[in-house]
């Protein structure tokens, strides 16, 4: 404001416009806010992709038990275990509600996507088995992994997609 020019003289836009900067405030405290919430889901996007990676290396170990036999065991273990991982993923996200159809449609076709690409993984490392031995005992390994970390990625995308939801609200 120019010291020279009293507030009479203003006009009343121009006086409006002087007043402003108090809106600026409250402005910037939902920015701040804005951005304190998206770094917070930042954080969790993060711990989620960690616990993800966590559970898609325990899963996949349990194939390379030298335990013969007890298929049944380890494949309800691995069941348990990824059943754990979604409800932890739901856990870190706070149970978002109000996904939409897409986002549920997304997460089934996640799911269903997730078990065919390790299927193909088991498949290629059983046929390159064929030829090297070795690839032959990472099948599972490989399988189990990628089936962990795919489902991991869908169930943090349905979850996160929630909290995007709750956000924008």
């Amino acid at each position: 404001f120019h010291p020279q020019i009293g507030l009479e003289s203003l006009p009343k836009v121009a006086l409006r416009l002087y007043q402003l900067p108090f809106q600026f405030e409250r402005f910037e405290n939902m920015v701040q806010s804005t951005v304190e919430l998206w770094q917070k889901n930042l954080h969790r996007a993060k711990q989620a992709r960690d616990l993800v990676f966590d559970y898609a290396l325990g899963t996949s170990l349990i194939t390379l038990l030298p335990i013969a036999g007890y298929y049944s065991l380890r494949l309800l273990l691995v069941l348990f275990l990824l059943v754990k991982m979604c409800r932890d993923i739901g856990k870190i996200w706070q149970f978002p509600r109000g996904q939409d159809l897409l986002a549920i449609a997304g997460n089934i076709f996640g799911a269903i996507g997730a078990v065919i690409t390790a299927a193909v993984v088991w498949v290629t490392l059983l046929a390159i088995g064929i030829w090297l031995p070795y690839f032959d005992s990472f099948k599972g390994f490989a399988g189990l992994f990628t089936l962990t970390w795919m489902l991991g990625q869908s169930t943090n995308q349905y979850y996160a997609n929630g909290a995007a939801k709750h956000l924008s609200c």
